[in-house]
């Protein structure tokens, strides 16, 4: 199963539609939703599956399980809104502090019916936010949580908190190489996963800076050949930025089967430049991998050069990262740490998910300190000019929670931008307080969401 990670921000899990259902039932809004939520917390499959027959939702219950099994327990913590059609619950993610939105709402034709059934990520209420620390007490705290994991052999990983460029905490623990007993240490290079978007981001504004490109150019603009030339000139690099391009994924279940033969983001094109977007583009956000493959081969057209020297000379060079590159997973890495899974109990390597190379969407690797190297330097405006670094990092979707390659989030003092990612046998987050200079990288080669977690934790406790 492949992962699309969030950060606390508003990322949409799931929305669906529900279809018709055979058996017309009595039915409220708050019916379904509880039946739903007692249903996912006692993890029960055949209760899930039960719900959604009973209520007529177009979903599969074994999606869900997935979620529990992954997420955990939800909490109810307030009732957003409720009507007679409509219910908008505030849960959270026990295990994580998320707050996700619950929305379930019935068919107009047919109040039997279940219209629509969403989970989205939201900002935790004010009422419901952990208590901020002094830096001592959460650097205690977090030391503790994170040597927790490792005794446990729940995670391993490295992080890092600074603060205006000074290290607070410096952690690693575990095992880049289980079958070798090598440590994890300060040089280990993890795969980033999704954490690769930014780089892209940043690419791409430097070239609109540059006036080689404009956020509303289309992608028939500058790939002339992409199969199917209706939908390239439907689609802006602003939507393929933002997530609202409406194309989709590029992790099916069959990844696996041809991931080795793409090699190249013109391949990636190649074979799935003719799959109809999702959503009229525009229209609705939906997180999107092979958009930002398409923005990657945009990069390539523009420039004349790789989207790997692209990115190796204006961005890792700038940011003074020496330990960042994709290399294809074939090439001999110093330092590169083996992907672990949980599988049957016990961690086993990784390599079904990855593709034959890291591309424009994730799948590069490098270190917490090269990471809090960019960091730096988007702070210090060395990457990007300050104007379009405030436009990247602001609500540029329909749902708020996304800018132009970073996830955001919170307002004032609390604002923070970054990403996360997560695939099976990697986990990283990523996040900036610019307000007081604060950037924390956690990075992991164990399944997602122990690190993000720990990550998130620190973030909503930093003091201001």
């Amino acid at each position: 199963m492949r992962y699309l990670r969030l950060l606390p921000a508003a990322v949409l899990l799931c929305s669906v539609s529900a279809r018709a259902s055979e058996t017309p039932l009595v039915n409220t809004p708050e019916l379904v939703f509880n039946r739903w939520l007692a249903a996912y917390n006692g993890e029960s499959l055949e209760e899930l599956q039960a719900v959604i027959a009973a209520y007529g939702i177009d979903h599969d219950a074994q999606r869900d399980l997935d979620l529990r099994q992954s997420m955990g327990t939800f909490k109810l913590l307030d009732v957003k809104s409720s009507t007679a059609a409509k219910v908008e619950a505030m849960v959270q993610v026990e295990s994580s502090e998320r707050a996700l939105l619950v929305t379930v709402e019935l068919d107009e034709a047919d109040p039997s019916d279940v219209s629509l059934f969403q989970i989205e990520g939201a900002e935790m209420p004010v009422e419901h936010r952990p208590k901020r620390l002094d830096v001592p007490g959460l650097v205690m705290e977090s030391t503790q949580r994170l040597d927790a994991l490792v005794s446990s052999d729940a995670m391993s990983g490295a992080l890092i908190v600074a603060k205006d460029g000074k290290v607070l905490l410096q952690w690693q623990g575990g095992f880049a190489d289980r079958s070798q007993a090598q440590a994890i240490t300060p040089a280990t290079r993890f795969r980033l996963a999704s954490l690769n978007k930014m780089f892209t981001a940043v690419a791409v504004l430097q070239l609109v800076d540059a006036g080689k490109l404009s956020l509303d150019d289309t992608i028939s603009r500058h790939l002339p050949d992409y199969p199917d030339q209706a939908i390239a000139r439907s689609i802006t690099l602003r939507q393929l930025l933002n997530h609202t391009s409406g194309l989709g994924d590029i992790f099916g279940e069959d990844f696996s089967r041809y991931s080795q033969t793409l090699q190249t983001h013109a391949d990636y094109v190649s074979h799935f430049g003719a799959t109809p977007p999702e959503q009229t583009p525009g229209s609705q956000d939906g997180y999107s991998n092979y958009g930002y493959v398409v923005l990657g081969a945009v990069i390539e057209a523009v420039t004349g050069q790789s989207y790997y020297d692209y990115v190796e000379r204006h961005i890792y060079r700038i940011a003074g990262m020496t330990s960042s590159g994709s290399e294809p997973e074939s090439a001999v890495v110093p330092d590169r740490a083996v992907g672990y899974s949980r599988q049957d109990g016990g961690w086993q390597p990784e390599t079904a998910s990855l593709p034959w190379r890291g591309t424009a969407a994730g799948g590069g690797y490098s270190t917490v300190g090269d990471m809090l190297k960019f960091g730096e330097a988007l702070r210090k405006g060395k990457l990007v000019a300050p104007a379009l670094l405030e436009a990247a990092t602001a609500p540029q979707n329909h749902k708020a929670w996304y800018g132009y390659g970073f996830m955001v989030s919170g307002q004032g003092e609390e604002r923070q931008y970054g990403h996360e990612g997560g695939a099976p046998g990697g986990n990283t987050a990523f996040v900036v307080l610019p307000s007081k200079g604060y950037v924390v990288v956690g990075l992991s080669n164990t399944d997602p969401d122990a690190m993000e977690n720990v990550v998130n934790f620190i973030a909503r406790r930093l003091p201001l």
